[in-house]
């Protein structure tokens, strides 16, 4: 049977809020629980940091090599290294035929940044310049955000994971990382996460059990694999 109100209207219970919603409280005082944080903060800010950032943005430029097609055209004379830190753009030789005077506008465009970094930079020297330091400060404590940006076939994804051979900041990025953790890490096998925030231990036939289940489920990966390549081959060679 449908639940009524006294007016006669049906309702049906809310599982977000109360059926009768309780009167709205007053202002809650809060100055017996309040406590000054600024001393704290202030030696975070002003203390230790020994980072190269000193808290401020750091913005590094990378350029990429021209491609060939690029270099038919003479778009590689559009960029050009005044020092570490100071770039001079300039429209490429094909583009300003089609300009006239008036539209043309201001040839030169300085930029200016952190660091900059030119085409012949390998992925070890580009890492030591611009992540090496802030693992470091992550390592000792402190918090850091690094990102990369940039429009498409910028080079990206060759910066931030490179190839097998050569590399990127994130595979370095984690081998320092995991470098600096040797000879701390827990190497039994016996634990286990249990919902988000806690673990439980297991009994040695618990671990036995749980190692079965990860090989056959390494097992099962590599049949399927196994199997896609085989299809992908017949279609290939159909």
């Amino acid at each position: 049977m449908e639940p009524t109100l006294d007016n006669g209207k049906f309702f049906r219970p809310s599982y977000i809020a109360s059926i009768e919603p309780s009167p709205r409280a007053g202002p809650v005082s809060v100055e017996d629980i309040k406590t000054d944080l600024s001393s704290e903060f202030s030696l975070v800010s002003s203390g230790s940091d020994t980072s190269q950032s000193n808290g401020h943005i750091q913005v590094c430029l990378r350029i990429r090599p021209f491609t060939s097609l690029e270099r038919e055209n003479g778009s590689q004379d559009c960029v050009s290294l005044e020092d570490s830190t100071n770039i001079v753009l300039k429209p490429p030789q094909h583009y300003l035929s089609r300009l006239s005077e008036k539209t043309s506008g201001p040839m030169l465009q300085k930029f200016t940044f952190s660091q900059v970094f030119g085409p012949e930079t390998t992925q070890e020297e580009f890492f030591e310049g611009t992540m090496k330091q802030p693992v470091q400060d992550f390592l000792d404590g402190y918090n850091r955000l690094v990102f990369t940006y940039g429009v498409t076939n910028a080079g990206k994804t060759y910066t931030f994971q490179g190839t097998e051979e050569d590399v990127g900041i994130l595979p370095r990025t984690m081998d320092m990382l995991f470098k600096s953790i040797q000879g701390k890490l827990y190497t039994a096998m016996d634990l286990k996460p249990y919902r988000c925030r806690d673990y439980i231990k297991l009994t040695e036939n618990q671990v036995r059990e749980e190692t079965a289940i990860k090989n056959s489920l390494l097992r099962l990966i590599k049949e399927v694999e196994e199997h896609f390549s085989i299809l992908f081959s017949m279609c290939i060679f159909r």
